[in-house]
């Protein structure tokens, strides 16, 4: 069975985690997907407008295009029904937290004021000249 990319559509080797070309993770319909509970959370990758469909399709595992071509369909025929789901969901799901790089502190400055280095102009350094 073929593996393909959700964002790019290319092909994925059986083993691959991520996409090679745009970086996407990759999720396998495994039958601990459909066990497991999904918190529902708008990620900062991938999404169009809000991340809304984009969550609702990492959520429980659907293919995001899909779930983006319903909630049109939704808004133009349904009576505005998908634009005020799309609102509702807005408001409701979590954004996805920053993943910031741990802190780390800086090293002390060894040219700090009131240290001599190797000369200054004042005192050129001592050579055979």
């Amino acid at each position: 069975m073929a593996i393909y990319c959700r964002s790019c559509g290319r092909e994925l080797s059986p083993e691959a985690r991520f996409c090679p070309v745009c970086g996407a993770p990759v999720y396998a319909p495994t039958p601990a997907a459909y066990v497991t509970t999904a918190r529902l959370i708008r990620p900062r990758q991938g999404r169009m407008v809000a991340g809304v469909c984009q969550g609702l399709a990492n959520a429980y595992v659907w293919d995001v295009t899909w779930v983006r071509v319903i909630t049109v369909l939704l808004t133009v025929f349904g009576g505005g029904m998908g634009l005020l789901a799309y609102v509702i969901f807005w408001i409701v799901m979590p954004e996805e937290p920053l993943a910031l790089p741990p802190v780390t502190p800086y090293p002390q400055n060894p040219y700090q004021a009131g240290q001599s280095g190797s000369g200054n102009a004042s005192n050129p350094p001592s050579g055979g000249a």
